[in-house]
């Protein structure tokens, strides 16, 4: 599951990177809060690889730990980018003209494709492409599950990966339908969405039917 963060981590984070460095006991000055509650914080975003830690000597005293902000650290404070990815959407899909509006769909649609477009491009079997897809996503930060049931071959996000997206307008669900048909050569439909009230987005894969002779 990706990580977020809430408002105390955030002002952590943006407190840390303003000072090049912060220190446990000039994080409790910030929040008003003890040691421990600090120490559990620091430790969650450590872990998620959003800080790190360095040793300092001092000219007096024992030396202390620094907390400073990793690439990802700087990248999780830059995510106003959903609000900038809200406004693009809105623009492409408020195109009024219905062939060039198409034809930017299509780019994106295709641009989301290239990035999986060789999973499990050389498997034959369409359940072990779409576990090899799967397993693709979530090393990208994906909440995915793959199984198969009652005969269907399914694809389960557990949380929409666009919800301010999908709320917009339900294009951005088609878009992620057709990339998932583009990647792995397969028709697929919708099980579940999120957009719809359910828990999570769900998509059946189809097997290839043989040809009729």
């Amino acid at each position: 599951m990706q990580f977020s963060i809430d408002p105390r981590d955030r002002e952590i984070l943006e407190f840390i990177h303003r000072c090049s460095g912060a220190d446990i006991p000039e994080l409790c000055d910030l929040l008003g809060v003890t040691r421990t509650a600090i120490r559990q914080r620091l430790a969650r975003l450590e872990s998620a690889g959003l800080l790190f830690s360095d040793l300092q000597s001092q000219t007096r005293g024992r030396p202390r730990h620094c907390y400073h902000l990793s690439p990802e650290g700087l990248h999780a404070l830059g995510e106003n980018y959903r609000e900038l990815a809200i406004v693009l959407w809105k623009t492409i899909i408020g195109v009024e003209d219905s062939e060039l509006r198409s034809r930017l769909i299509s780019q994106v649609q295709d641009a989301f494709a290239k990035r999986y477009q060789q999973s499990g491009k050389e498997e034959s079997n369409v359940d072990d492409r779409v576990r090899r897809l799967a397993s693709e996503l979530k090393a990208s930060g994906f909440s995915v599950e793959a199984e198969r049931s009652g005969g269907l071959h399914i694809l389960r996000e557990t949380f929409c990966p666009f919800p301010m997206l999908a709320e917009i307008d339900e294009t951005i669900c088609q878009v992620e339908r057709q990339v998932l048909e583009q990647v792995l050569g397969s028709p697929v439909e919708f099980g579940n969405r999120c957009r719809d009230g359910h828990s999570c987005c769900e998509f059946h894969v189809k097997s290839e039917e043989p040809a009729s002779g």
